[in-house]
C-alpha cells in the first residue's frame, strides 16, 4: 500500500511541476523569442537609420565650393512667410543662399548685392531675431 501511494505521491509531485499551456497558447520561451526577433528587427532598422544619417552629415557641402545663388529672396511672399524662432535652415530653404554673412554671437544674413543694407535676416542664438525686406 505504501508504494501505492508513494507511486502517487510522486506522480502527483511530477504532473505539478510540468507548467499547463492551453491550447493555443505558446510557452513563455516561444513568446520570448517572438521578442527577441521583434527587438532584433528594431534594433536593424535603428542601425538602418543611423547608417544614412552619418552618410549625410559625411556628405555635407565642402566650404570650399561655390553655392549656387537663388532668387527665392526676391519674392515678397517668402519674406512674409518668415517668422522670429526660425532657424537658420528653414531661412535658406525659404529665401535661398545669402550674398554675404556678416558672423558673430549676432549674425546677419544679407540677399541681393551687397551695399552695407539691404534686405536681410538677423540671428541671435540660432534663431531669427528680426528681418529686413527687400524693397518693391
Amino acid at each position: 500500500m505504501t508504494a501505492i501511494l508513494r507511486a502517487t505521491l510522486l506522480a502527483a509531485l511530477a504532473a505539478s511541476s510540468i507548467p499547463a499551456v492551453a491550447t493555443g497558447q505558446g510557452t513563455s520561451t516561444d513568446s520570448l523569442l517572438l521578442r527577441i526577433e521583434l527587438l532584433e528587427g528594431r534594433t536593424a532598422d535603428l542601425e538602418q537609420r543611423l547608417r544614412d544619417l552619418e552618410a549625410l552629415i559625411k556628405t555635407e557641402p565642402s566650404r570650399a565650393r561655390s553655392v549656387p545663388a537663388s532668387d527665392k529672396w526676391q519674392d515678397l511672399g517668402n519674406w512674409r512667410r518668415l517668422r522670429t524662432g526660425m532657424k537658420p535652415d528653414e531661412v535658406r530653404a525659404l529665401l535661398g543662399e545669402p550674398a554675404h554673412v556678416e558672423g558673430g554671437e549676432i549674425a546677419t544674413w544679407f540677399f541681393g548685392k551687397f551695399a552695407g543694407g539691404g534686405p536681410n535676416v538677423t540671428f541671435m542664438d540660432g534663431k531669427v531675431y528680426r528681418w529686413s525686406e527687400p524693397r518693391q
